[in-house]
């Protein structure tokens, strides 16, 4: 067994992002970590919380792994995948479509609202590059196109700090699309909230793996273009939705030349009753004439003051359009929450991969988010990827199915080898 390859949990973003990033890789290639004083820059005491333990004990149920410390505000944490290919998927199960295909079922369940999107995030990579391994129909043969899997998640669909079902819907999917990920389709069965009445939903994720022994190839997002269309997705109660609608209209209105230019608009709102005068909730999905997208969202979280929903509708509107403007200045093909998934995805290509985050006023690059940086940190400890600080990085040319951590060791035993010659 490898060294386990220690990550401290107070690092830069020091919460939730860095423990994701780091048992995904680990899952994924085969390489013990080891983490300390998990989520240590967060308030509250950190520690592991139940939509992190999802996650872990998933994953680590999966590819075998021998685990201590997975448990309820546990600060440390070990992990260390089997190589010996493949545990068995909590709940999995074979299900036949109308059309004939079939897909393998799975479910993660949560007790809690915790955010649907950030299990996602941690299980996601494994699921593209390992997932194949449920196609044995042939008995393992490796011209076998993988079979779909069917992902269930409940949780939260709607909490603050963390993506949206339509952010996921909207922005994310598409752009993993862009970059070659297989096409992955997402299906809204119930909303799930942390704000009001607590409630738990669910996603489901159909997802087609990286046939065996492929590649992910480098890609590049560059040349993003002019903003051609803006989307807005709100939900809010049903009283409030005129008012919303003039707000917004008038917002936009007002910030047209900064968001389309000189160009035609083209906008697009869709309002759902969020069921609840706490659930407030602004979405704003801006693309390209190249086809890429920027959103900016938000879920209010702060205090409703009785009496002035007018303020709050302001408020939120304004952030929201503020924000999506910066992105649409800045020139990058993504914005500051997308770049930030994309960072496993390029350490793991073949070759180099380049995402343009856009450009500040003096020309430099716009610096990568604290999160973007954290993901940054996790993958090149574990892997030894560096990233140019302009979002360029050379992967390692993970092939679907490969255990990683077994290359390692072969390269580490070929370079003994050549020092005693």
């Amino acid at each position: 067994m490898a060294l386990a390859v220690h990550l401290r949990g107070t690092t830069l973003e020091g919460g939730g992002q860095l423990l994701r990033i780091a048992i995904g890789v680990s899952a994924l290639t085969g390489i013990p970590i080891e983490i300390t004083d998990i989520r240590g820059n967060r308030s509250g005491g950190g520690g592991l919380k139940m939509q992190h333990l999802s996650a872990v004990n998933w994953l680590g149920t999966v590819c075998k792994a021998d685990m201590t410390g997975a448990e309820q505000k546990s600060k440390n944490l070990y992990f260390a995948p089997s190589t010996d290919r493949i545990g068995s998927f909590q709940g999995y199960r074979e299900h036949t479509l109308s059309d004939g295909n079939t897909v393998a079922d799975v479910q993660i369940s949560q007790s809690t609202p915790g955010s649907i999107g950030l299990v996602l995030q941690a299980i996601l990579p494994f699921l593209i590059f390992s997932g194949s391994s449920l196609s044995t129909p042939k008995e393992n043969d490796v011209n076998t196109e993988p079979k779909p899997i069917h992902i269930k998640i409940s949780g939260g669909t709607n909490v603050s700090h963390s993506p949206s079902s339509d952010y996921i819907s909207q922005v994310l999917l598409p752009t993993l699309s862009r970059i070659g990920i297989p096409s992955i389709v997402l299906q809204l069965h119930s909303r799930g909230w942390t704000h009001g009445r607590t409630q738990i939903g669910a996603l489901s994720f159909t997802i087609t793996p990286l046939s065996p022994k492929t590649i992910l190839p480098s890609f590049t997002l560059s040349e993003r273009g002019n903003i051609q269309s803006l989307k807005a997705t709100i939900l809010a109660p049903k009283a409030c939705e005129d008012h919303f609608r003039r707000e917004l209209d008038t917002v936009l209105s007002k910030r047209h030349s900064a968001i389309f230019g000189s160009g035609e608009a083209s906008i697009e709102m869709n309002f759902e009753d969020s069921r609840h005068d706490k659930r407030f909730y602004l979405l704003l999905v801006a693309t390209s004439t190249n086809g890429h997208r920027l959103g900016r969202d938000w879920l209010y979280d702060r205090k409703l003051a009785h009496g002035k929903l007018d303020v709050t509708i302001s408020k939120l509107v304004k952030q929201v359009v503020n924000e999506i403007v910066a992105e649409i200045e800045n020139g990058g093909c993504v914005d500051e929450y997308m770049r930030d998934q994309l960072i496993v995805f390029q350490a793991l290509t073949k070759g180099k991969s380049f995402v343009d985050g856009g450009r500040l006023k003096d020309g430099s690059s716009v610096p990568s988010s604290l999160h973007a940086r954290t993901a940054e940190w996790v993958v090149n400890e574990i892997l030894g990827v560096e990233f140019d600080g302009k979002g360029g990085c050379e992967g390692i040319g993970l092939t679907a199915g490969e255990i990683y951590s077994s290359r390692q060791s072969e390269k580490l035993v070929e370079e003994v080898e050549n020092l005693k010659i």
